[in-house]
């Protein structure tokens, strides 16, 4: 297969290039975070015969898969200057813009402050936290380990998912407030991140893997058979473990290889590309504004599809209240960026970005 992404990879620079069809992925796995939560938030369909039993498995894996992608920068030397840098851009956005809009919905819902804080999920404003303290630790690797840096990352990567494993956090001497507060659950996710930064550093070997069709092939029956017969193997802890992470790893690397292989579909040539990437390039607008539009009077919808399960009909409604909420999260974040003041507070625009 021709590529023509391989033009767009830097040399020596410490610039990044934006890929297209890696663009429309983060628009796509957007959709599928406000898919998912309107099943469950909306449609209350848990423990229903859903697609998001899937969908769930590679959403969020891939969401960080892409965040780690991003941090990479080739020819770059970490160091204790660069890195203070890097974190001061990005705490304005990861932490007082979540900051914000977590104070603003616990006021709107009437939820104590302190208890939606120390809750594992923030009342759903645990991601750019996680991903803050993602990049602190993948800054710590960087400037620590000179030498088998990509060695240094895997066993990281390994650790970071065995910390977060139930056996393993139920056994760390921490308060549960502790634990909860710094959001120690949610640390396996580091896994698919630091992947993420070998991703780009050896994009073309990873490139001429996902054009491999036995590999992809391999990848498909490994997501297939473990889905379909995951009830059959045996329900230890650790063999739970590998079967999840060896379902969400499969999984993303058939997501993967299907953008790629279709990467021309998902270029701005195409209105598909287009819209994609345009949510792609806007996910902090989506992510921050989508709590507040969720709507929750479905009740009577809920009913149907609990006592009557029907899938792809409840696919085909999540995803049209979750485009309605999408398109409003934009339409607001682009009233917002009218200051630009406001727009680098609350949606982390540049400085100089106008409206």
């Amino acid at each position: 297969m021709k590529d023509s992404s391989l033009h767009l990879l830097p040399k020596r620079d410490a610039t990044v290039t934006r890929i297209e069809y890696i663009d429309a992925l983060r628009g796509f796995t957007m959709i599928l975070v406000v898919l998912q939560h309107v099943a469950l938030y909306c449609l209350n369909l848990k423990g229903v015969p859903s697609f998001h039993t899937f969908l769930i498995q590679v959403r969020m894996p891939m969401f960080f898969l892409i965040s780690g992608f991003m941090v990479y920068k080739m020819g770059l030397e970490w160091n204790v200057s660069y890195t203070l840098g890097f974190l001061k851009k990005k705490f304005p956005v990861q932490i007082v813009s979540t900051l914000c809009f977590f104070l603003i919905y616990v006021h709107c819902k009437g939820f104590d402050v302190w208890q939606s804080l120390t809750n594992e999920f923030k009342v759903g404003y645990w991601f750019t936290y996680t991903l803050f303290l993602y990049y602190i630790f993948y800054s710590i690797i960087r400037i620590v380990f000179k030498k088998n840096v990509d060695l240094v990352v895997v066993l990281f990567a390994f650790l970071f998912y065995a910390i977060a494993y139930p056996p393993f956090y139920d056994s760390i001497p921490l308060e549960m407030e502790v634990k909860t507060l710094l959001g120690i659950s949610h640390w396996y996710y580091c896994f698919f991140f630091l992947l993420g930064t070998l991703f780009r550093k050896h994009f073309i070997v990873v490139q001429a893997l996902m054009d491999n069709k036995y590999w992809i092939c391999g990848c498909l029956l490994v997501y297939f058979l473990l889905n379909v017969y995951d009830d059959c193997l045996p329900q230890t802890g650790v063999i739970h473990g590998v079967s999840g992470l060896c379902k969400k790893i499969s999984g993303i690397c058939v997501l993967f290889s299907f953008f790629r292989l279709y990467q021309q579909a998902f270029s701005k040539k195409f209105f598909l590309g287009r819209f994609l990437q345009y949510i792609g390039t806007h996910t902090l607008d989506i992510y921050f504004l989508h709590y507040f539009l969720l709507p929750v009077q479905l009740s009577s919808v809920c009913w149907v599809f609990e006592k009557h399960p029907m899938p792809i009909l409840e696919l085909c409604f999540s995803l049209v209240i979750s485009l309605i909420v999408i398109g409003g999260c934009l339409m607001i974040g682009n009233v917002i960026r009218l200051s630009p003041i406001l727009a680098h507070w609350l949606l982390g625009a540049p400085r100089s970005n106008n409206a």
